[in-house]
């Protein structure tokens, strides 16, 4: 499930790179940070890209996830941080879905 989730993201990342500047586009590989002082989305590009992931998870899980709720708000580490974090708290998400 992991590399579907990894997948999805990395789709996610080239739609929204589709609508940035070449100045404001994205990488995407473990280490791509999506909050945090090492993070280059604005917080416009970021809602974006949520709502792009939770579009894709829905058309290829079959499953409706909210990214953005009070569960990610109060875990210990932010699962908006990196890939891999939100590679984990998605695949959290799916198996409660």
């Amino acid at each position: 499930m992991k590399e579907k989730i990894k997948e999805i993201l990395k789709d996610a990342i080239s739609e929204l790179n589709e609508q940035l500047d070449d100045e404001e586009k994205i990488d995407c590989n473990e280490n791509t940070h999506f909050i945090g002082s090492k993070a280059n989305l604005s917080s416009i590009s970021f809602v974006t890209l949520v709502s792009i992931i939770e579009e894709l998870i829905e058309t290829k899980f079959d499953k409706t996830v909210h990214l953005v709720d009070e569960k990610a708000f109060s875990s210990k580490r932010s699962p908006f941080y990196s890939v891999e974090t939100m590679t984990d708290y998605i695949e959290e998400l799916l198996k409660d879905a």
